[in-house]
C-alpha cells in the first residue's frame, strides 16, 4: 500500500531534514507511476509525446516555482518505454508498477557524480538522478529515440536496460538551489541479489588512462572513501574465465554495442561486471540460454558473471565534454581524448585484457598449477 503524502505532516523546519527531503523526493517520483499510461489518443499535449522524447521547453509558474522537492514528474516517451518493457524485455507490467507502490530505499556510494540513487521495492530497479545539463540534454535530444530503436533491433544488447525516464521542465526553487534534480532514469538492477558474504564481487571498468573529470580533477583529500569506491575500477589479478565460444559471443555484443555508442558520439561509459561463486549461490543458476544480463557461467563452472554497459550519456558535442577537452590541453601528462572512436578502441582493448580463454578443463588445470 502506498504511504501518505509527507507534505501533509511537515513543519516549517522540515526542509532542513535529510529524511524529509528523501521522503518527499521518493513520493514525487513514485507519484508518476500511479496513473495508467492509457493509449496514444490520450496524449493531447505536444510537450508530452507518448512515443518520443519530450521537447526541452522550460515553463514558469509562480505557484510551482517555490517547490523544493515535491515536483510534478512525468514519464518521458511513456508508450515507447512500455513497448521496450513488454515486447523486448518481457517485463510484467503489473509487477513493474508494484515496484513503485512502496517507499524506495535511498542508496549512497554508487558513484561520484553527485547523483541521487534509490532502490525500488525488492532492489529490482535503480532510480538515478540525471543532474548534469549536458547529460539530460543529450538524453532528450538524441539518446532516447536512438536507444529505443537500437534495443528493439538488438535484443541481446549489453546496454543497461533503461525502463523509464522521468522529467520536470517546470522551473523550481529546488532546482535553482541545486537541492532537487528534475530528471531521473530507471534502470534494471544487475546486482539485485548482491551479497558480499556470499562471495559477490563487482567492478566498474573503464579505460584507466583516459582523463575522467570526477577522478582526475578532484583532489584525493576531498574524496571520501565511499565516493572513491564508485570511481572506475581495475580487475588487477582477476580475470574473466570464458570458453572460446563464450568469448566470441561476448565480443560480437561488445563490438556491436560500442559501434552504436560511437555512432551517437558518447564516451566515458563503463562495463559493470559482477561475479559470484556458484557454490554459495545455488539458487541463482542462470536461465538457459545463458545471457550476460542474467548470468553466464565461467569456463571452469565455479562462477557466474553478469555484465552490462552503463553511463553512456557523455556526448562529446555537449558543452561539458568540450570543457573537458579544453581542460585536457592543460594536463599534458594525461592521455586525454574526447574522440568516441578512440575511446571505443581503448574500451574493447581493456575488456580483452581482462578475458582469459580456456578450451577445456586441461587448460584450466594447467593454468592453476602454473604449467603451460
Amino acid at each position: 500500500m502506498a504511504d501518505k503524502n509527507p507534505l501533509e505532516f511537515h513543519h516549517w523546519y522540515s526542509v532542513f531534514s535529510k529524511d524529509y527531503k528523501t521522503h518527499l523526493i521518493d513520493h514525487s517520483i513514485r507519484r508518476a507511476f500511479r496513473d495508467s499510461l492509457g493509449s496514444e489518443e490520450d496524449y493531447k499535449d505536444p510537450k508530452w509525446p507518448p512515443n518520443s522524447a519530450p521537447p526541452i521547453i522550460r515553463t514558469f509558474s509562480l505557484s510551482k516555482f517555490f517547490r523544493l522537492y515535491d515536483l510534478p514528474f512525468k514519464r518521458a516517451a511513456p508508450l515507447l518505454f512500455q513497448r521496450l518493457r513488454n515486447d523486448t524485455w518481457r517485463i510484467n507490467e503489473e509487477l513493474y508498477a508494484d515496484q513503485f507502490d512502496h517507499r524506495m530505499t535511498p542508496v549512497s556510494g554508487l558513484g561520484f557524480s553527485g547523483s541521487l540513487f534509490f532502490f525500488t521495492k525488492d532492489r529490482s530497479y535503480i532510480v538515478k538522478s540525471v543532474g548534469r545539463r549536458f547529460e539530460y540534454t543529450f538524453l532528450y535530444t538524441q539518446c532516447i529515440g536512438a536507444y529505443a530503436k537500437y534495443i528493439t533491433e538488438n535484443t541481446k544488447s549489453l546496454l543497461c536496460r533503461i525502463t523509464d525516464v522521468l522529467f520536470c521542465f517546470d522551473q523550481h526553487l529546488g532546482g535553482v538551489l541545486g537541492m532537487s534534480p528534475s530528471h531521473y532514469i530507471v534502470m534494471e538492477n544487475l546486482l539485485k541479489e548482491m551479497d558480499v558474504e556470499k562471495g559477490w564481487v563487482k567492478w566498474d571498468l573503464k579505460p584507466q588512462k583516459f582523463f575522467e573529470p570526477t577522478r582526475d580533477l578532484i583532489p584525493d583529500k576531498i574524496k571520501t572513501e565511499q565516493a572513491k569506491s564508485g570511481l572506475a575500477d581495475a580487475m588487477e589479478d582477476d580475470r574473466i574465465i570464458l570458453t572460446k565460444e563464450q568469448r566470441h559471443e561476448l565480443w560480437i555484443l561488445l563490438e556491436r554495442d560500442t559501434e552504436f555508442l560511437e555512432t551517437i558520439e558518447t564516451i566515458d561509459y563503463s562495463l559493470l561486471l559482477a561475479r559470484f561463486p556458484v557454490s554459495k549461490n545455488p539458487e541463482l543458476k542462470p536461465p538457459k540460454p545463458e545471457a550476460w544480463i542474467t548470468g553466464v557461467t565461467s569456463a571452469d563452472g565455479k562462477y557466474v558473471y553478469r555484465a552490462c554497459i552503463v553511463d553512456f550519456l557523455w556526448n562529446v558535442n555537449q558543452l561539458q565534454a568540450k570543457i573537458t577537452r579544453t581542460a585536457g590541453m592543460l594536463l599534458p601528462e594525461q592521455t586525454v581524448t574526447t574522440q568516441p572512436g578512440r575511446y571505443r578502441r581503448e574500451f574493447l582493448s581493456m575488456v580483452d585484457e581482462y578475458v582469459d580463454v580456456f578450451e577445456d578443463l586441461e587448460d584450466l588445470e594447467a593454468s592453476s598449477s602454473g604449467t603451460t
